[in-house]
């Protein structure tokens, strides 16, 4: 590459040979005194022997140097990208370069798009649990919470996460929340898991492992039963039941939300970024990227800004306000507008209204469209803090569901807890931000070439350097072993469920410094 520095108020140029694009970029010298000290020795040598213009062949392999004047030389400005790191700005400038003549068709045709929403259709058949391991799961949770609440005098066992948002897979694990009053506060809480654990081993003779080092302290149970689910068992995690309470709602406002979480969780996986323990996305926040995107499209309302619109009463949860809108009738109102407005400025959508396209259009948007930012649920801020607002204010540019999108642009992937503001449920490393963005842009690629989306899932994640094997063959069916409740609960490992509690030295030993484990344990147990 051409490197670009400035010294002593020159612009200086370092060709290299066969060099077919040069990168015209300068760097203050002050910012990069050891590459300075490094240089400038060579580049003084070489100053009296440089020519105006720059040889097409270079019999010597030493780098040429060509003189600009200062004036000529755009120099960039880092003042919007991350200030964490010079490296960052560089690789973000390198990623924006690489979207110039690679975007792609906006829209498939309508083939296209009748074979991909088919498609979504069968992941969808396939990575589903049938409805016997539903039956399987439900008799299960009946039978523990009889044996187990006769024992603990005034608690009550609430399942959470997939199990209760309707979006349980055949590999899901099951999140289980001990609701008892009485354990209030750490140390109770503690004491409540360990008198659950003694229960669950007095019961089955099975030995739950606690993870009490936790902000949420759990118990991993993993039976030895053939009929039992897996199990993250965990006191008071009631903000975590009002987040599956809302995803639910939502799942059950637009039949094409299950579709495009559980089409978009079986892309992550197979890509291998569907994985807290290596810094990749949690399964909650691909959904409410799902969620968030839809309404960006004027496919959905904001549940709790429609709940502060209609003046519903304030319920706490942990000190946080939890209310969202669960009147039918003003949902279905609601939806009809978003329906109005978005037919009269767009026709019918970027990508029409079916599966298929949305899918298409969302992987272009992640991939190629979004430019940082907080993703988010929540709705306009301003109408969430109770603030008066007219009409043209509401449909003014820059409002809406993620406004604040453009604002905080040094925040990539940055998926907001819908009660929790400013809390990250994400958490994604730095290291794997550009990667997650390339298999955004991989996957709009692929699909606007024509290929089968099928071809996107074929490669397992064992190929990518996971530690799990994806329980799916290429087809869509379940490998061998994996078809009984126990075998595909037992392929599912806690950091791919909905509720993703790392145990401490799994979580420790792969965190990096810009993840504490304090804040990424907090992150994945309370927020699901």
């Amino acid at each position: 590459h051409g490197i670009g520095l400035h010294i002593d108020n020159i612009s200086l140029v370092l060709y290299t040979p066969n060099l077919s694009v040069m990168l015209a970029s300068c760097f203050n010298g002050r910012s990069v005194g050891h590459l300075q000290r490094s240089l400038v020795p060579a580049l003084q040598r070489r100053l009296q022997a440089s020519t105006s213009v720059p040889k097409e062949e270079h019999p010597d392999p030493t780098p040429t140097l060509q003189w600009i004047p200062k004036a000529t030389v755009k120099e960039p400005n880092f003042e919007e990208f991350s200030p964490s790191s010079f490296a960052t700005a560089r690789r973000k400038v390198a990623v924006a370069g690489r979207d110039t003549g690679r975007a792609g068709r906006t829209k498939l045709k309508k083939q296209e798009l009748e074979r991909l929403t088919a498609e979504i259709e069968d992941v969808v058949r396939s990575r589903m649990a049938p409805e016997e391991l539903v039956e399987r799961r439900d008799l299960f949770v009946r039978e523990f919470r009889r044996r187990l609440e006769p024992e603990l005098p005034g608690s009550r066992l609430v399942p959470f996460g997939s199990a209760a948002n309707g979006l349980w897979m055949a590999d899901s694990d099951l999140d289980l929340s001990v609701e008892l009053p009485s354990a209030a506060g750490r140390v109770e809480s503690k004491k409540t898991l360990k008198h659950v654990g003694a229960i669950i081993h007095r019961l089955t003779g099975d030995r739950p492992e606690p993870r009490l080092r936790a902000r949420m302290p759990l118990l991993r149970w993993e039976p030895e039963r053939t009929d039992m689910p897996c199990c993250d068992v965990s006191v008071n995690n009631t903000l975590a039941i009002v987040n599956s309470d809302l995803v639910s709602k939502y799942v059950s406002i637009d039949s094409r939300v299950k579709p495009l979480v559980v089409a978009l969780k079986a892309w992550a996986r197979s890509r291998g970024i569907n994985d807290r323990s290596q810094g990749t996305l949690s399964s909650f926040a691909l959904t409410l990227m799902v969620i968030s995107w839809m309404q960006q499209q004027k496919l959905l309302p904001s549940l709790q800004e429609l709940a502060v619109q209609q003046q519903q009463p304030v319920e706490i949860v942990q000190d946080f306000d939890v209310r969202f809108c669960r009147d039918a009738a003003v949902i279905n109102q609601a939806m009809v507008q978003l329906d109005t407005l978005r037919l009269a400025n767009q026709g019918r959508g970027p990508a029409g209204d079916c599966a298929g396209g949305l899918l298409y259009s969302l992987f272009r948007y992640y991939g190629l469209e979004y430019r940082g930012g907080v993703i988010s649920v929540r709705g306009d801020e301003r109408i969430l803090r109770g603030e008066a607002l007219s009409e043209a204010g509401l449909n003014a540019p820059g409002n809406g569901p993620n406004a604040r999108a453009a604002t905080d642009a040094s925040r990539f992937f940055f998926v907001e807890n819908p009660f929790q503001p400013g809390l990250d449920v994400a958490n994604v490393e730095i290291g794997q931000l550009a990667r997650i963005r390339d298999e955004f842009r991989k996957a709009h690629k692929h699909l606007g070439q024509g290929l089968p989306f099928a071809e996107l899932l074929a490669m397992p994640v064992e190929h990518l350097g996971s530690r799990r094997r994806l329980p799916y063959a290429s087809d869509g069916s379940l490998h061998a072993g994996t078809a009984s409740l126990a075998s595909s609960s037992s392929e599912g490992s806690f950091e791919d469920s909905d509720n993703e509690a790392d145990s401490e030295p799994l979580a420790a030993s792969r965190r990096t410094a810009t993840r504490g484990a304090d804040n990424n344990n907090n992150n994945n147990n309370n927020n699901n």
